[in-house]
């Protein structure tokens, strides 16, 4: 077990790094800024064990680090020091970039020293990037210090202190690892990315239509990593028992990546705009961008820096890899998860859930969940809504003491689009029976409103892994000819004010008055339509409701001791057809959207119906 201090430890890597530093019982002290920062960022990463965790007040930017001449005698006798703190921020500007990368690394430095000569510092790991021109041959003080004036200053201090540490340690004989991540992206299976720097310029600039040409050749590509393999490269590192320095790019083989144009093709693909149809040499869009294109389009000229030519030397990695059995490739399943989550974040900013919530995946879905015991309860969200609108009634379910997976459809929230070749709403009920599969136990499936129609349709597809389904407001004949032109409904909500969103929704009978709409709702749904991918899967989706031929439930095929509907009796939009008088309808006095508007009655109710 090691005795670690690390900088940067509530940061989108670092965070990652101390969960599984602490998951693998080693002692760990973690500078701060604020404690309780670094247990949100703990809570958000799933580490609910803060036990061999200690977190130090200070501060990258100050004097000896912000350490109180306490702590700094508690650090002198830890063994391994991981730097990784600083922000991702091509922006920043010159002086702030140097105090917080150059005159860092000169505290941590010194503090290094300080440990080494009172009790011999085993190992310093520092993150630095792919982009350092500095490598083990300049750990030597002679070395040439590298000079390129365009460079963004968050680059050149970033390189300046990497040179820095690497002569100062080498000097005074500590082991030093440097790990050049390249460009961090989520989670290998769940994708999510707290960050919206980095891979996210470029999707925004995609879902705003502003990719027409791909910013490089066939010969370009941007080297991606997932963040939870940073963190298990460095916990690997940290396992060495006689750490050597050396270098380690954390990347991909370039022949095994995509091409910039290929992967500007695939976040098209998954944000549901317009692809690129040729492409533009870097250095151009770069000079368009530095002559004030930049404010324009939001897109800073740094950002294209990270594009590159170059192939890296990956053998020291591989080597780690393959001793300590980790497969740190790109997952290309998780891709579609990556980009759909910083759309998400785009449209809403960081977005924090109540406890005992967690951001999830299961099967093709984006998830919230909450862990319980007994059958599962599956919600399932209509049109104008996602996981994080019915997220209110789940909280009453919750008490229940069930497992609560609350799903995002395809298209929605932070689950991809489908991509099913069918021209009906197959797609969507493919997601959803896959999910149930996903699980151990047969499941208790809520739907509302659209997704009533698919939990409707698991009793027909998947009867054996339902123990009930409780439809609420379920979608079940045909809706309105308004939506018929899915490019009319598209248009529409693009240029969707809250204000019209608001008076759109009490003519349809969403909401029976204005102070039933949660502002919260209201806020979430007009920020929802920024999404090009939201936008055209609603626009589809109400599209094919409106049309008979696609709303194919069986009534006949149900069991009906395993179904109970609630329907709010103020909505004059949608009706229930004549089959379901052989069900149980428990009539409640309100509009469409009454899960998002009485959540609580909405709970009791599916509570109830459960009793029955």
């Amino acid at each position: 077990m090691s005795s670690i201090f690390i900088t940067g430890g509530s940061g989108f890597i670092g965070r990652r790094v101390v969960a599984a530093l602490a998951k693998a019982k080693h002692r760990l002290y973690v500078l701060v800024r604020s404690e309780a920062r670094l247990a949100e960022a703990m809570k958000e990463v799933g580490c609910s064990d803060m036990s061999s965790i200690t977190a130090v007040r200070g501060d990258l930017t100050k004097p000896s680090l912000g350490l109180s001449p306490e702590d700094r005698q508690l650090l002198r006798n830890v063994d391994t020091i991981i730097h990784a703190g600083g922000p991702m921020d091509i922006l920043l500007q010159e002086e702030e970039a140097r105090q917080l990368f150059v005159h860092a690394a000169q505290e941590i430095a010194g503090l290094a020293k300080t440990v080494h000569d009172s009790s011999g510092l085993r190992h310093f790991i520092h993150v630095v990037g792919f982009k350092s021109p500095y490598s083990d041959r300049d750990n030597d003080s002679h070395a040439p210090t590298y000079d390129d004036r365009s460079d963004p200053p968050y680059e050149k201090m970033k390189f300046e202190a990497d040179l820095l540490i690497r002569q100062k340690l080498h000097a005074w004989g500590i082991p030093l690892s440097v790990v050049n991540p390249s460009v961090v992206i989520g989670d290998s299976y769940t994708g999510i990315t707290e960050q919206t720097g980095g891979l996210g310029i470029l999707v925004n600039a995609v879902r705003r239509n502003l990719m027409a040409l791909a910013p490089g050749g066939p010969d370009y590509w941007l080297p991606l990593v997932h963040a939870d393999h940073v963190a298990a490269f460095i916990s690997a590192l940290v396992e060495e028992a006689n750490p050597v320095s050396d270098t380690y790019y954390l990347l991909d083989d370039k022949r095994n990546s995509p091409g910039i144009t290929e992967l500007v093709r695939l976040i098209a693909r998954e944000v549901r705009a317009a692809a690129p149809i040729g492409s533009i040499p870097p250095r151009l869009i770069k000079k368009l961008l530095n002559a004030g294109a930049d404010k324009l389009v939001q897109l800073p000229g740094q950002s294209v820096d990270f594009i590159v030519q170059s192939e890296f030397p990956t053998a020291s990695k591989r080597a780690i890899e393959t001793k300590y059995d980790l497969n740190l490739s790109v997952n290309e399943s998780a891709l579609p998860f990556v980009i759909t989550d910083l759309d998400y974040r785009l449209s809403h900013g960081a977005v924090r859930l109540p406890e005992p919530f967690r951001f999830h995946r299961r099967a093709g879905l984006a998830t919230i969940e909450s862990e319980g015991s007994g059958i599962p309860i599956v919600i399932v969200h209509g049109t104008f809504s996602s996981s994080l609108a019915l997220l209110p009634m789940a909280q009453s379910l919750a008490k229940l003491g069930h497992p609560i997976y609350l799903a995002d459809l395809p298209g929605f929230g932070r689950s991809p689009y489908h991509h099913h070749k069918g021209s009906g709403l197959q797609g969507f009920e493919r997601a959803v029976e896959e999910l149930i599969r996903s699980l151990d136990s047969k499941v208790i499936i809520a739907g509302h409103s659209f997704g009533g129609y698919l939990a409707a349709k698991m009793l027909e597809t998947v009867p054996d892994r339902i123990e009930k389904a409780v439809l609420l407001q379920p979608v079940l004949e045909s809706i309105s000819s308004r939506y018929r032109s899915s490019f009319r409904t598209q248009t529409g909500l693009q240029f969707l004010s809250k204000s019209s969103l608001m008076r759109k929704m009490l003519q349809t009978k969403s909401f029976d008055n204005a102070e039933e709409i949660p502002e919260s709702y209201l806020s979430y749904v007009h920020n929802e339509c920024k999404s090009t991918r939201v936008r055209k899967t609603t626009a589809e989706v109400m599209s094919r409701l409106s049309r008979p031929e696609h709303i194919t439930v069986h009534p006949a095929r149900w069991n009906p001791k395993q179904v109970a509907i609630l329907w709010g009796t103020t909505d004059t939009e949608h009706a229930l057809p004549r089959s379901m008088d052989a069900f149980r309808v428990t009539p409640l006095p309100y509009a469409h959207q009454f899960p998002i508007s009485h959540p609580e009655a909405a709970a009791r109710s599916i509570q109830m119906a459960l009793k029955q």
